[in-house]
């Protein structure tokens, strides 16, 4: 009696074992037809845009032409969103949104110059982010210049054979956002206007010159010269150039010395 019973759990189990088989493999090939279905069916044809850059809807358009007839359930949107900033570099951020059945909605903020920064006989127009906007032959006017800043892989490495006639690999690319850990004085830069923000100084500087490596200098208001250093304990030193300023005159031309955080230095310039 027991091994007839025992026989009949073991036929039940194979049954359940062989429809569990089945339901699976039936929901694997359905899969598989879905997929294929969705790639047939399902495809990018309208594209419609939000726009709220410095570009035309026509312009942005044309960027996205390519993305028609991409399947929509598979849309790579990282892709297609490096792909836009890249090639129009005055874009901050791309937003996509999918509308069945063929709908591909684009939201596009626009990109905001911040700073003008020479290098290598060019000016490199970047934004708060340092994403690279434009590469000029002159300042772009109307935000904060910067002079004198050096980007790492624009040395030539002459240990690996390379000299300083010959081109480097460029630390800043077109619609590309510079890396600050590769780049020693763009991170300085980065911390000083970080520092500079959260002190509501930002908005007075006019000009940052780092072309003396061992004394980093800006300019408030075009008229007071701010003398750091180097770039140890900037936010000491910041705080010194506020303590200074809270008892000097604004207006007037002068050059402060905070080289030393304990013992800044204020000279009117007549």
């Amino acid at each position: 009696m027991a091994s007839e019973i025992e026989r009949i759990n073991k036929t039940l189990r194979r049954r359940r074992i062989s429809k569990t088989v089945t339901v699976l493999i039936v929901v694997a090939v359905l899969a598989v037809i879905v997929y294929f279905l969705t790639r047939i069916f399902l495809r990018v044809g309208v594209i419609a845009v939000e726009n709220t850059s410095r570009y035309t809807s026509s312009e942005l358009l044309a960027k996205c032409d390519t993305l028609r007839g991409e399947p929509i359930l598979q849309f790579n949107r990282n892709k297609a969103k490096d792909r836009l900033q890249t090639s129009l570099p005055y874009i901050k951020n791309v937003l996509f949104s999918i509308a069945f059945p063929n709908r591909l909605n684009i939201s596009v903020e626009g990109a905001t110059a911040r700073y003008s920064v020479s290098a290598n006989g060019v000016y490199i127009c970047l934004d708060e982010d340092f994403k690279v906007l434009e590469i000029t032959p002159s300042p772009v006017p109307g935000i904060l210049q910067i002079e004198g800043l050096t980007f790492e892989s624009d040395i030539p490495d002459e240990t690996s054979g390379g000299s300083a006639d010959e081109p480097a690999e460029k630390a800043y690319m077109l619609g590309k956002t510079i890396d600050l850990n590769e780049n020693i004085e763009v991170s300085v830069l980065a911390e000083l206007l970080y520092i500079l923000e959260t002190n509501d100084l930002f908005d007075r500087v006019t000009y940052i010159d780092f072309s003396k490596k061992y004394n980093l200098v800006f300019y408030l208001d075009g008229i007071i010269e701010v003398e750091l250093g180097t770039s140890e304990n900037l936010d000491k030193k910041i705080s010194m150039l506020i303590e200074i300023l809270s008892r000097n005159p604004s207006d007037r031309r002068a050059v402060i010395n905070v080289r030393n955080p304990s013992e800044g230095r204020y000279r009117a310039i007549n």
